[in-house]
């Protein structure tokens, strides 16, 4: 009989301990994750990164204990603003941290604009850069070789009284880019599961006839598909190894969606293929049509699978680090909440950040508002603001501006209008090209613009609190059902509300934002009991057949 075992109870929200329930520890276990019985505090330093820090002076490091009778200056505090998350995208496609210089340089022009997050590229194309990474570092002839770029930003950005919280911004499905040139490395995942691989082999997304380079010959690049279950564990596994290696205060999922060009085209890995008709019940040798509204909901699912499995065991990790996305809005935007549906992130590359934030497996999103200052445009990034702030479900959204788009004027009218609506933050894209004539400028013009941000920005704002991570009243569940795909999972809570789930390729499920107390938990027709602890996840994994 199949039943899930308590194995941890693992610290999730807003906690000081990890605490652990009797039971069997996996064997593959994190480091960071104590074995049974115990109760282990956090290092000083994985709780002084919590990305999340509370208002005013906060941001200031804590005074040292002095010999008495020792006179001691106080701190000027620095007039702030009130809590908003300024933030901008740096990209690893231009030039801004792939040396100290650029670094150093990076971060005292967003000092200086009074900017307090910066979101960087560290993973472009399936490589690192970064150095405690299981993926190869880049070929990027402009990247200094040897040179640890994520640790050394940590470094600078944390340092002093205005601190800049780092967020690890990794490109996630996206694995190579160039159509007739491999990677050097061997060791690189499209060397070992890309085209030459058998199809059992393969992870790469297809399209329905066959072809695995998303674009055209002149541009694009080679995709893992979210539907391989082996695909998805390793991107996950990407990002699990740079949270335990790294004081980040945060992780960015961009590219989390099927490919855009050919709408519904693509998808078709043949392991994907292959659990999409054991699953449905399909003749094992047909493949489905790519408008099949079934096939369309399987593959969105599996996107909504890959980022609450990474949000869930992430947080297991370090329970206040932020998990963010930069999702798709594109055309006039939705007209009101019921035309959501017909719009492309949930239609065309099945990123279903609506239900996301809904469901709380993302603690904000980056909606990628890039739009001109013109009509119709104009209007269109109006009414996409105005949608993201009306539905940021448990969660929250900071606006991102395309202001490489537009003048400085302009995107400075942007920003005021995006303000206005009072969300989460805003993020402008991007660091190399802050405005539409600002691309390769000298940084004195980079520099001319960080002044013109001050007359937005007057003074330094903190990062504001997430409630939901800070002061924590619900808890949340992790399931690993490993062998099982699909198995349908019930949670009741003791009113009778319940919530169906369903693991996912790897086996893996569960669920946030579940009130405290006693849950029946029904698979196979059997039941049994767990319990859910404010600002804890319960992991439970099956035993037995």
């Amino acid at each position: 009989m199949l039943r899930f075992a308590v194995v941890l109870g693992l610290l999730l929200l807003g906690s000081t301990a990890f605490t652990s329930f009797s039971g069997v520890v996996p064997s593959s276990t994190p480091t960071s994750v104590p074995t049974a019985t115990a109760v282990t505090q956090p290092t000083a330093t994985a709780q002084q990164s919590a990305p999340l820090q509370p208002t005013g002076t906060a941001q200031q490091s804590a005074p040292s204990l002095q010999p008495t009778g020792t006179a001691q200056p106080t701190a000027t505090p620095i007039p702030m603003d009130p809590p908003e998350l300024r933030a901008v995208w740096v990209d690893a496609f231009h030039d801004g941290f792939k040396t100290a210089a650029q670094v150093d340089q990076l971060v005292t022009w967003a000092r200086n604009a009074n900017l307090n997050a910066l979101f960087v590229q560290v993973r472009r194309r399936g490589d690192a850069y970064y150095l405690r990474s299981f993926e190869p570092g880049t070929e990027d002839p402009d990247f200094t070789p040897g040179f640890d770029a994520l640790q050394y930003l940590i470094d600078k950005a944390h340092q002093g009284p205005q601190r800049l919280q780092v967020h690890a911004w990794l490109a996630t499905l996206p694995i190579w880019g160039n159509r007739d040139t491999p990677p050097v490395a061997g060791s690189h995942v499209f060397n070992l599961h890309g085209p030459s691989a058998d199809p059992s082999s393969t992870w790469l997304m297809y399209r329905d006839d066959g072809e695995a380079w998303a674009g055209t010959p002149s541009g694009g690049m080679y995709y893992l598909d979210p539907g391989n279950p082996d695909a998805a564990r390793y991107t996950t596994d990407v990002y699990l190894n740079l949270v335990r290696q790294y004081d980040v205060d945060g992780i960015h999922l961009d590219q989390v969606r099927y490919f855009e060009g050919d709408a519904l085209r693509w998808g078709y890995n043949p392991t994907s293929v292959a659990r999409f008709n054991k699953q449905s019940g399909r003749d094992p040798s047909t493949q489905p049509d790519p408008n099949d509204p079934d096939w369309i909901a399987w593959r969105r699912d599996q996107v909504t699978a890959l980022v609450r499995r990474t949000y869930l065991e992430a947080k297991a990790l370090k329970p206040r680090i932020a998990v963010t996305a930069a999702v798709v809005t594109w055309g006039k935007g939705p007209q009101s909440s019921a035309d959501w549906q017909r719009q492309a992130a949930f239609a065309s590359v099945l990123q279903d950040w609506r239900e996301w934030l809904q469901e709380g497996i993302v603690d904000y999103v980056l909606p990628m508002d890039y739009y001109r200052e013109s009509d119709p445009q104009s209007a269109w990034f109006d009414a996409w603001t105005t949608f993201e702030v009306a539905n940021v479900g448990q969660r929250g959204v900071v606006l991102g501006l395309g202001s490489y788009l537009n003048d400085a004027g302009d995107a400075l009218a942007q920003l005021s209008r995006a303000r206005a609506l009072h969300p989460l933050g805003v993020a402008l894209y991007s660091y190399a090209v802050p405005t539409r004539d600002l691309e390769n400028a000298a940084s004195s013009d980079r520099d001319a613009f960080a002044a013109q941000l001050r007359s937005v920005f007057a003074r330094p704002a903190p990062v504001p609190d997430l409630a939901w991570l800070a002061h924590p009243a619900l808890g949340g569940v992790l399931l690993e059902a490993p062998g099982q795909d699909g198995l349908q999972i019930v949670l009741r809570d003791a009113a009778g509300t319940q919530r169906t789930l369903r693991t996912d390729g790897t086996g893996v499920t569960g669920a946030v934002d579940l009130s405290p107390g006693s849950y029946t938990l029904t698979l196979n027709g059997t039941t049994q009991q767990m319990q859910i602890t404010a600002g804890a996840v319960t992991l439970l994994r099956t035993t037995g057949q």
